[in-house]
């Protein structure tokens, strides 16, 4: 196959030909013969190359977090006759940003010969990427032919959410379970908290006999502490297409991802159970469990969630009163551009459960995808008078976060804790 050099040479000398016959020249005939000539040897050389070669991918880390960057080394060895030269050409996903290096190369390998070459991606959108076949082109020292190949072994990386520090930040459930964990339970239990005293009786532990107090009283006293136990959380993530505003690299999805991402390490770390449910075109849901293992397993399902789906934010509802615990608490993940949501908040608060709402403000992710003008600033104040009133009615029934997604989430988190207090 020619290349596009091969082929204007081609050109050229066909059309001196054409020429030089249309106007009974043997001049312009004579031109194209150091052209056609030079086509031929090439032409040559190149059918008498037997290319054989070997290419390998090596990925630096296969999970990054958003944000981070990933290194790319193609390794590629002569396994045939020489060379003359090699295009290799890497595919790149979308969504990735080319850092460093070059994803493409020209490499002239002798016999048995390797090279290789190296290029670095930023990942600032989480997903799934595959860096699929490999365009290669093998042409001859005047890149005047070319013969084209793929190499089909694609390599997958996944890039996950961000999760961002939580200094100061303390979120727990209001209502606790048997397990031992870290929130005080204001009942007498295993703990490091001095709760009272009590008689001693056969089978106390020798470390909780309070012995100032027993040389005080004559006889043995006991301390007893605060129990400290763990509790349930389930977090609700409204990924449904009328929930997602904002450009896709700073959508509401996309802050909602990044938020129960946060929120579920947070909670573990605490040695408290988590549970998802995620809301989209179908409803993909993961059943409290403790642990690192268990949040690797969130992790997997936030990977995949797009915004898609249009289901009723009551179907919610229904799941959470069906499959997951009474005293758990619901955080719920959601721009609120549903009102459907507030009947569905209502019922769940009135069966019991602890509600946070946590809605990444639409008005400041639209914002830059509309010129300013009169009629915009019109627009976002009728939008910020709907949403207080939507959070003015919500609050009646939930703790209520509305939060700027140019802050930090534990800026806004530490209002729950303001909430919980009161």
């Amino acid at each position: 196959m020619r290349s596009s050099r091969g082929l204007l040479l081609a050109t050229a000398a066909i059309g001196c030909i054409v020429v030089g016959l249309f106007l009974a020249n043997g001049t312009f005939v004579a031109l194209s013969l150091p052209i056609v000539l030079y086509l031929a040897i090439m032409s040559l050389f190149m059918e008498e190359a037997d290319a054989q070669f070997e290419i390998e991918r090596r990925i630096s880390e296969s999970r990054i977090m958003a944000g981070d960057s990933v290194t790319i080394e193609v390794i590629i060895k002569n396994t045939g006759s020489k060379i003359e030269l090699l295009e290799v050409i890497d595919n790149l996903p979308d969504y990735v940003i080319l850092k460093e290096g070059n994803n493409r190369a020209l490499l002239s390998l002798d016999e048995g010969e390797e090279q290789s070459f190296s290029y670095e991606l930023d990942c600032p959108l989480r997903g799934r990427y595959i860096l699929e076949a490999m365009d290669l082109n093998i042409m001859d020292s005047g890149r005047l032919h070319k013969v084209k190949g793929l190499m089909m072994e694609a390599t997958e990386f996944s890039v996950l959410a961000t999760v961002e520090p939580m200094k100061g930040v303390k979120i727990a459930p209001r209502k606790t379970r048997n397990w031992v964990g870290q929130i005080k339970s204001r009942r007498i239990g295993i703990g490091t908290e001095f709760y009272g005293m009590r008689d001693y009786v056969s089978g106390d532990e020798m470390r909780n006999i309070n012995w100032k107090a027993s040389s005080r009283y004559d006889k043995l006293v006991t301390n007893e502490y605060e129990a400290e136990c763990s509790g349930d959380v389930t977090l609700i993530l409204d990924a449904r297409i009328e929930a997602n505003v904002g450009f896709i690299e700073n959508s509401a999805v996309e802050h909602g991802v990044r938020a129960a991402s946060t929120i579920s390490q947070h909670i573990l770390e605490d040695k408290n159970r988590v549970g998802l449910i995620v809301l989209r075109d179908i409803i993909d849901e993961v059943y409290p469990a403790f642990g690192k293992r268990h949040f690797y397993k969130l992790s997997e399902h936030l990977l995949d969630v797009k915004p898609m789906g249009l289901l009723p934010f009551e179907n919610v509802g229904w799941m959470v009163t069906s499959y997951f615990p009474l005293e758990s608490q619901i955080i719920v993940i959601s721009a609120l551009t549903d009102r459907e949501i507030i009947s569905t908040i209502g019922d769940l608060c009135a069966r019991g459960y602890d509600v946070v709402v946590i809605s990444p403000s639409p008005a400041g992710l639209e914002s830059p995808m509309i010129e300013d003008s009169p009629s915009k600033d019109l627009a976002f104040r009728i939008l910020k008078m709907e949403r207080n009133n939507l959070i003015t009615e919500l609050n009646r029934y939930a703790r209520i976060i509305d939060w700027n997604t140019d802050d930090p989430l534990a800026k806004a988190l530490k209002g729950v804790e303001r909430l919980r207090r009161r």
